[in-house]
């Protein structure tokens, strides 16, 4: 296994083929691959199925893929920092897909974990248990949801190290952490990029047995100019 995953972004990117299921890490403003999404908006490519929490922050995120025209479906829970996006979807460019909050990442966790998937009782009697296999345990009624598992995935690391072993800063730890885990090839965009071994291992939250690739971040966050 190579040492040193440090690759150009463009080639990082080319991974990604028309028809791919794709997860993406980050809460809105924290966390969010926008070097990667920016990238990936470059390619003359379309049909993508995407998980992730949101559709983005304002102008910027996943909202970026879905008005270039590249995404057939997301799966989200919150779209109501995108009003474009929002748009997008009433025009019928792009599918959506409402996953309460705590099943989307269980979801992503449970694919990452080798699981088929879990119980829950969120979404029972509401409009979210259509199309689901009920299933009653002890008398309680439960939604069967099904693992997911993405062909590529994309995070963002506060710091990182050339094997991609990586330090998430706050709050952007939230899905990325996860997201890493539950997909065939796995990139990281990193803010500071150390040599193997200057890292703590003691701050380390997600180990580069995870990671394929890793790539130099250029975005610092929503809201900066192009």
């Amino acid at each position: 296994m190579a040492h040193d995953k440090v690759i150009p972004i463009d080639e990082a990117v080319d991974h990604v083929e028309a028809g791919m299921t794709l997860a993406f890490g980050g809460f809105l403003a924290q966390g969010m691959p926008l070097t990667i999404i920016r990238a990936l908006g470059r390619r003359d490519i379309g049909d993508l199925e995407v998980w992730a929490n949101d559709g983005g922050f304002g102008a910027d995120g996943v909202v970026e893929l879905v008005l270039a025209g590249m995404v057939r479906e997301l799966h989200c829970c919150h779209i109501g920092y995108t009003p474009e996006l929002g748009k997008a979807v009433e025009a019928g460019r792009c599918r959506l897909d409402w996953v309460p909050q705590g099943n989307l990442i269980e979801m992503l966790r449970c694919g990452g974990a080798g699981l088929g998937g879990f119980l829950t009782p969120v979404g029972v009697g509401t409009a979210v248990e259509a199309g689901h296999e009920i299933v009653t345990v002890d008398g309680a009624r439960y939604l069967w949801e099904r693992a997911v598992r993405a062909d590529v995935a994309f995070v963002r690391a506060h710091a990182g190290d050339t094997y991609g072993n990586l330090c998430f800063r706050g709050t952007s730890r939230n899905y990325n952490t996860v997201v890493a885990t539950c997909a065939d090839y796995v990139i990281a965009e990193v803010e500071h990029v150390y040599n193997v071994g200057e890292l703590d291992p003691e701050k380390v939250h997600t180990p580069g047995v995870f990671v394929d690739a890793v790539v130099r971040a250029d975005v610092t966050y929503c809201g900066v100019p192009r």
